[in-house]
């Protein structure tokens, strides 16, 4: 007998239905504990089961962890790469522009020398075609009284 049943309920079982029926109904008792205790083992397996796939579902697993870290290291790489090409592209349109200003530089400093170069022959030209200031600019430096 699996069921733990007391002597006196026994003896009210022999006394009350003869000592084979009393066996049978503690064998029909055990069976029944039996399969209640296999259906509340089911049971439980099956709520636990349910509760971990709930689980799952609303918590972030392991796995899940792992695969934000990867994504996130991706976005990371992706980031560095696109600094380094903006860097170079930002360093080579400073070179651009350094050799364009350059360029302006040299530009300007040829167009200065041939202001320069005007500006003599126009004041040459002045003095040379005014008489006044041709005596005027002799007796300047000394060559004329």
């Amino acid at each position: 007998m699996d069921v733990n049943i007391s002597a006196k309920l026994y003896d009210k079982l022999v006394e009350k239905l003869g000592k084979e029926t009393a066996v049978e109904v503690i064998e029909i008792v055990n069976e029944v504990e039996s399969q209640l205790k296999e259906k509340v083992l089911e049971e439980t397996k099956k709520r636990k089961i349910e509760l971990r796939d709930e689980l799952r579902k609303e918590l972030a697993t392991k796995e899940d962890i792992l695969l934000v870290r990867q994504e996130i290291e991706t976005v990371r790489q992706e980031i560095e790469t696109v600094r380094q090409e903006l860097k170079g592209d930002i360093e080579s349109l400073r070179n651009e522009v350094k050799g364009d200003i350059e360029a302006l530089r040299q530009e300007i400093r040829g167009e200065i020398k041939v202001l320069k170069v005007m500006i003599f022959f126009l004041f040459a030209l002045v003095i040379l075609t005014n008489k006044e200031s041709l005596e005027l600019l002799l007796k300047v430096f000394g060559l004329l009284k």
